[in-house]
């Protein structure tokens, strides 16, 4: 049966406008509908996963929530190493994009991923038909233009999302392959639960016109994963307090395999014990590979398999931290 919390969403933000005024964040849980067994398991150290209702046919969502007996800014640092984020894959490099200029200029790929696309744009990495044409128009001219190109294309996603938000991300080629699509999804799933003011702003903020009351960064990666490399594009926004933290991180261009996906986390210290926080932890990631006919029993495997990973890289931040 799906849980009535979403773990974060609803303890964090359950219309309250400073993480001082919270009670406990496992009792804010329970009286929200988590059950008894489940805060047990969390009091004594689980990671706990809760089913979330898939907000599209593309959506592999899920819900943790874990105590990690660090004080806020130990937890904070984990989080924002990327280690939730980046599961089954390397990242091969990465920087963050001067809003001024939007220049990718520092990414660059690896052979094999250039040779790529100097074969076949359309097919290397998700781009719209108009992107692919433009990119092989270049390649016809050597692996230096196309790359050229290629970064060309993603500042110009880039700088429209940063100007115009989840509005101005161009689809991919192909039925139903749409991030914008996707992120509405994801926003429209929070948007049930959320009634903190500010954090409904955050979700819809368009970049360029944020409030100042949260931090907005994007940055670029190139990643493995898979054996292929290719290149994402992320937006961060951090909402801090000294009493606690809700980031919200959302991948609007992913150049190979899945097609975008938004993570919600948020850190509350414990009510007893500064020392012990309480994590809590949302993801909805979109792939057109779980869409269609078997939708159902392909979105449940890709579930088991992401669930089986993020568990684990909990379980070893829990042990780093006790034993260092």
């Amino acid at each position: 049966m799906t849980t009535r919390i979403t773990l974060f969403l609803i303890v964090l933000l359950a219309g309250v406008t400073a993480f001082a005024e919270m009670r406990s964040p496992l009792e804010v849980a329970q009286q929200m509908g988590m059950s008894e067994e489940a805060i047990e398991r969390v009091k004594k150290g689980e990671v706990v996963v809760e089913e979330l209702d898939a907000s599209s046919d593309k959506d592999l969502s899920i819900a943790l929530v874990a105590r990690i007996d660090a004080p806020l800014a130990e937890v904070h640092a984990f989080l924002q190493s990327d280690r939730l984020l980046e599961i089954s894959t390397v990242t091969l490099s990465s920087g963050e994009i001067d809003t001024s200029t939007f220049s990718l200029a520092a990414m660059d790929l690896p052979d094999d991923a250039l040779q790529r696309l100097v074969h076949d744009p359309e097919d290397a990495f998700h781009m719209s038909k108009d992107e692919a044409a433009l990119i092989a128009a270049a390649a016809e001219k050597g692996k230096t233009e196309a790359l050229e190109a290629y970064r060309g294309v993603l500042s110009a996603r880039a700088r429209a999302y940063w100007e115009q938000g989840v509005a101005g991300i161009t689809p991919y080629a192909g039925k139903g392959r749409s991030p914008r699509e996707d992120l509405d999804h994801a926003n429209a799933a929070a948007k049930k639960l959320i009634r903190n003011v500010q954090v409904l702003a955050e979700l819809d903020v368009i970049p360029s016109k944020n409030s100042g009351k949260a931090t907005h960064s994007l940055y670029w990666a190139v990643q493995k994963g898979r054996d292929v490399a290719a290149p994402v594009l992320n937006h961060r926004i951090l909402y801090a307090e000294k009493d606690g933290e809700a980031s919200i991180e959302r991948r609007f261009y992913s150049g190979y395999d899945y097609d975008s996906l938004q993570i919600v986390t948020g850190i509350l210290p414990a009510a007893s014990d500064d020392r012990k926080c309480v994590v809590f932890y949302l993801n909805h990631t979109y792939t057109s590979q779980v869409a269609g006919f078997g939708g159902g029993a392909k979105r449940a495997i890709g579930r088991k398999l992401m669930q089986k990973e993020l568990v684990a890289e909990l379980e070893r931040a829990q042990a780093a931290i006790r034993d260092k």
